[in-house]
Order: structure tokens, then sequence, then C-alpha cells
């Protein structure tokens, strides 16, 4: 898949599999999905990516400034559909295919359309964020959505990529069906054990993973200048703490 930290838990993603990555906001999902997408255009392959959370031009140019690669390049192999400028009115003449996060079923439809004629290069399809739908639909129209995603990815051996934010209240139950209509479902956080300390790290494990074996281990991770996503070691950040809290222990110690 061309995703540091995920590549290394597993054996390997079978073609027309639906991955989930799921976390809470500020996690680093959309710049693993990056990951992804540069990866198929490493591979002279193309992309269709749903657009939900932003505007869609300044995901293809997040896209350009990451890779050697001109902007006409990247409009060509990545096919968007805007879920996003669609909905902010006065802006409804979008230069991309529009898809209407209240309507799924004809979204569907409008992805079908779009995969059928490039079905032999089209190796990704990405769906940033999968909320957009689940917050405006009722669950079973959401899980038929997800239903017709998986058929259209087996029949045209495309893997699909799906970003979920969590913690939002009341949707658990769908947070559990996604999971489990899900060929494999990766969970993002952050530690919480030292999150009671301040220290905001980052991890993921691959929860379920379909076809392949796969590591079921946390691994902490940290995204760096550029997006660069790096393994943390935790040791050494135990170590650090159990420094400081003996250090803040003695000062403490000495005042009294």
């Amino acid at each position: 898949m061309g995703i540091p930290v995920f590549d290394n838990l597993v054996e390997g993603v079978r073609k027309g599999s639906l991955i989930v990555f799921a976390g809470p906001p500020g996690i680093g999902k959309s710049v693993f999905i990056r990951y992804a997408v540069l990866n198929v255009l490493s591979n002279s392959g193309k992309v269709v990516y749903i657009v939900f959370d932003e505007d869609p031009t300044g995901v293809l140019a997040d896209l350009t400034s990451a890779k050697n690669i001109s902007i006409d390049e990247i409009k060509n192999r990545v096919l968007v559909l805007d879920g996003f400028l669609v909905r902010v009115p006065g802006l409804e003449e979008s230069e991309y295919t529009a898809v209407d996060p209240m309507n799924p079923i004809e979204a569907l439809n409008t992805m079908y359309n779009v995969v059928k004629p490039h079905a032999s290069e089209i190796k990704l399809l990405v769906i940033d964020s999968i909320n957009e739908i689940i917050l405006r639909n009722e669950p079973g129209i959401v899980l038929d959505f997800i239903k017709g995603l998986k058929g259209l990815c087996k029949r045209y051996n495309i893997i699909s990529v799906i970003v979920l934010h969590t913690g939002i209240p009341g949707l658990d139950q769908i947070y559990s069906a996604m999971e489990y209509l899900s060929d494999s479902f990766v969970e993002m956080g952050f530690d919480p054990s030292l999150e009671q300390l301040g220290i905001p790290l980052r991890r993921l494990r691959v929860r379920k993973l379909k076809g392949a074996s796969h590591s079921l281990d946390w691994v902490p991770y940290t995204i760096g200048k550029g997006g660069k996503i790096m393994v943390v070691d935790i040791k050494k950040i135990m170590e650090s703490v159990r420094t400081a809290l003996a250090e803040l222990k003695t000062l403490t110690t000495e005042k009294r």
C-alpha cells in the first residue's frame, strides 16, 4: 500500500478490499491516505478520490507538493468527485464531478460511472471522509452505501480506503457495523496512559484484515515535517518520563 507503519503490520492486502482508517480528528488519517495515493501514482495507476471534508483543489495541491509531478498530471490520474463545494452556496459550479452526501445511492451510481471507463487503470478509491454520509442519512442507507461500495471494489479489483472520524456521540453502532463490513479495520488513537501525563502520542493497530496475516500490536508513531510518518521508540519516551518524574520528586523533597 505504500503506507508507513501499516505496511509493516500486514502480510498484504487483497485487491478489491475495503479498508477503514478510524480515529479521532488530528490523528493523521488523511496523511496516511496521501501515502497510499502517492504510491499508486508512483506506479502509473489512477485514483478515484471522493472529497467531503475539504476543497478538492487543496487536496490536489497537497499531492503536487508531496510528489515531483505536475498539477495537470495529477488531475489526469486522480479522478476527483466533489462532495464539498457542492454544498457551499454560490459555489455549486465545480470543475469536478459532484456527489451529494445526502443522496448516497445516487453517489454510488456516480462512482460506478466514473470508475467503469477507467477500471483497468484505477487501483485505489478514497473517501475522505465517510462521516458526511453517516451524519446526513439513516443508518440503513449508510450500510447500503458501504455494501454497494464493497460490490464496486470487488467487481473491478480496486482497493478502497475510507477515512472514519470517531468520537462522535451516538454513532457507536454505526462504527461497529462498519468494522464488521470492512475487509480491514485500522484503529488509530492517542496512547491513554501517556495522554494523562500530557504527552499526545499517536498509535495504531490493525484490528482486522481478511485474507492475510497481520499483527495486532499497537505501534506508536509521529508525523514529522512534510508529513513524514515515523515509528516512535516507546521505551525512550518512558525512560524520559521516569527521569522527569524522579527529578520532580527530588525538587519537591528539597523544597520541603
